[in-house]
C-alpha cells in the first residue's frame, strides 16, 4: 500500500507548525467521533480517558420515567398504600406506563426490527382481547375482565418500552441497575415480615409475600426466581467492574432471601432448575464443577429447618399430598373437562374463576391448563409459540455473542429465567400478574435489542459504572 498525502495544518490554526499533531486533530473534531472511536491507550492520561467516557455517557439519552417505573413496579406495598389513586384511571400503573412511553418517544426509540418475539406478543395481545369478548358469552359478572387484561398487557408491554429505551449499552446497564436497586428494600420487608411470624418448624403462618401486597407468597417467590437467575448469569459470565460484581452479588443475596422465606415449593424447584440450566449452558461451566460440589455439601445443613421441612414436603404422589396440592388436581380436572367441552377458543379470558365453570371459584393453578380451558387450542398454540420464540431468541444470542460481554450474559440469564418461568407456571400463575412478570419482559427486551446495538466491548475490558 502507498501512503496518502500528509494532512496539512488547518489554515485557521495559529501555531500549527509548532504543534502539528494538534493541528491534524482539528480536521476531525473529537465531539463528532463515536464513543468507540475515542482511543484508550495504556500510556494515555487517566483524566483524558475519564473525560472521554464522561462525554460519551453524557450523550446517551435516558428514559428516567422508565427507570422510576421499573424501580417501583415490584414495590406493590408502596404504590398501593402510599401513592394516590386520582381516579379516572390515573393510578400508578397507568401513569407510570404513560410517562415511560412518552420518555421512549422523546428519545426517538425504536423497536428491534424483524424480531419474532415482538410479533408473537402482538398476536398474543390481540387474541387476549378477542378472548375477553368470548368470555361474555359463557359467564356473568365480567365487568373486571377488561381491566384485568389491561393490567396484564401493561406488564407485557414492557417488552416494547424497554426496547425503545435501550439505545446503547450504557442504557442497558442503567435499566439492569433499575431492576437491582429495589432489591435491598424488598429483602428488608421480607425480613421484617418473617421475623414477625418466625418459628423453628414450618407452618402455613410463615407464608409471607414481601412487597407484593395484593398477591401471595408464590407470586413473590416467582419474581425473586427471575431476578436471581439473571443476576447469577451476569455475575458468572460478564467481565464487569468491581462495582457491578458487588451489585450482582448483593442483588442475588436479596432475591434468594426472598425465595427462601416465601416458602414456595415451586419456587425452590424453579430456582434450582434455572441455576442448573445456566451452568450447563455457560461456556465456562467446567470451572464450576468443584464449587458446585462444595455448595451441594455445605449449603443444605445451613438452611433454616423450616425451609428444609417445606422443601421435603414437596410431593405429588397420591395419598401423600397436602390439601393445597390435592386441590390443584381437582382444579386441573375441571379445566381439562372444560377444554374438552370447548376445544377451539375455550370459554374466554378469566372465565375459569366463575361459578359457571368452576364451583371452587378459584384459579387453575396451572397456566397451561387454564390457557386450554379459557383460550382453547388457538390460545394454547399462541402461548406455546410465544414461549418458544423467547427461548429461540436467547439461544440465538448465546451462539452469536462473545463470552464475557453483557450481551452474552443477559442471554444466558434469560435461558435460566425462562426455565424458571416455565416450571413455575405448572403449579400456579406466574405469567399474568404484572409485578411478577414485568422484570422478565424487561430482560427479554434487552436480549432482543442486544443484536441491534453497537458491539459490546466488555469482553475485552471490564464495564464501568452506569
Amino acid at each position: 500500500m502507498t501512503a496518502g498525502p500528509p494532512d496539512r495544518p488547518h489554515p485557521a490554526s495559529p501555531g500549527a507548525e509548532r504543534f502539528p499533531l494538534a493541528a491534524r486533530a482539528l480536521h476531525v473534531p473529537a465531539a463528532r467521533l463515536p464513543a468507540a472511536a475515542i482511543p484508550e491507550t495504556p500510556h494515555g492520561s487517566a483524566g483524558t480517558r475519564g473525560a472521554a467516557k464522561a462525554k460519551a455517557g453524557a450523550r446517551t439519552p435516558n428514559n428516567w420515567a422508565l427507570y422510576a417505573f421499573l424501580f417501583l413496579l415490584p414495590l406493590q406495598n408502596i404504590h398501593t398504600g402510599y401513592l394516590p389513586n386520582l381516579g379516572g384511571g390515573l393510578n400508578f400503573l397507568n401513569l407510570g406506563f404513560g410517562l415511560s412511553l412518552l420518555g421512549a418517544l422523546w428519545m426517538h426509540g425504536r423497536l428491534a426490527p424483524s424480531e419474532p418475539v415482538n410479533r408473537w406478543v402482538l398476536v398474543y395481545a390481540a387474541y387476549s382481547v378477542v378472548s375477553v369478548f368470548v368470555s361474555y358469552h359463557y359467564v356473568s359478572n365480567t365487568e373486571s375482565h377488561m381491566n384485568i387484561l389491561k393490567d396484564h398487557l401493561t406488564g407485557v408491554s414492557l417488552l416494547f418500552l424497554v426496547q425503545m429505551s435501550a439505545t446503547s449499552w450504557a442504557g442497558v446497564r442503567r435499566i439492569v441497575l433499575a431492576t437491582i436497586l429495589p432489591l435491598p428494600y424488598i429483602a428488608k420487608v421480607t425480613w421484617v415480615e418473617h421475623a414477625s411470624v418466625a418459628s423453628w418448624n414450618y407452618s402455613d403462618d410463615l407464608r409471607i409475600k414481601g412487597t407484593f401486597a395484593l398477591l401471595g407468597a408464590n407470586e413473590f417467590a416467582a419474581f425473586c426466581v427471575t431476578v436471581s437467575a439473571v443476576l447469577f448469569a451476569l455475575l458468572l459470565a460478564t467481565r464487569a467492574s468491581r462495582f457491578w460484581k458487588l451489585m450482582f452479588l448483593g442483588g442475588i443475596a436479596c432475591a434468594v432471601f426472598g425465595v427462601l422465606y416465601a416458602y414456595s415449593r415451586t419456587a425452590y424447584v424453579a430456582l434450582i432448575l434455572a441455576l442448573l440450566v445456566i451452568v450447563v449452558a455457560w461456556r465456562g461451566r467446567w470451572k464450576l464443577v468443584l464449587p458446585l460440589m462444595l455448595a451441594a455439601a455445605i449449603v443444605p445443613p445451613l438452611l433454616p429447618p423450616s425451609v428444609v421441612q417445606r422443601f421435603d414436603s414437596t410431593t405429588v404422589e397420591e395419598g401423600h399430598r397436602d390439601e393445597s396440592t390435592e386441590l390443584r388436581f381437582d382444579f386441573w380436572q375441571i379445566a381439562w373437562d372444560n377444554f374438552i367441552a370447548h376445544p377451539v377458543v375455550g370459554t374466554g379470558f378469566q372465565s375459569f374463576r366463575h361459578p359457571e365453570i368452576n364451583p371452587y371459584r378459584m384459579d387453575t393453578h396451572n397456566v397451561y391448563l387454564r390457557t386450554l380451558s379459557e383460550g382453547g387450542l388457538v390460545g394454547a398454540v399462541i402461548l406455546l409459540g410465544l414461549l418458544l420464540s423467547i427461548l429461540r431468541a436467547a439461544r440465538r444470542e448465546l451462539a452469536a455473542s462473545v463470552s464475557g460481554t453483557w450481551r452474552y450474559a443477559l442471554a444466558l440469564g434469560l435461558v435460566g429465567a425462562w426455565m424458571g418461568l416455565v416450571c413455575g407456571n405448572i403449579f400456579g400463575d406466574r405469567f399474568t400478574y404484572y409485578p411478577v412478570i414485568a422484570y422478565f419482559w424487561t430482560y427479554v427486551a434487552l436480549v432482543v435489542k442486544a443484536r441491534h446495538l453497537p458491539p459490546d466491548d466488555t469482553g475485552a475490558r471490564a464495564g464501568g459504572r452506569p
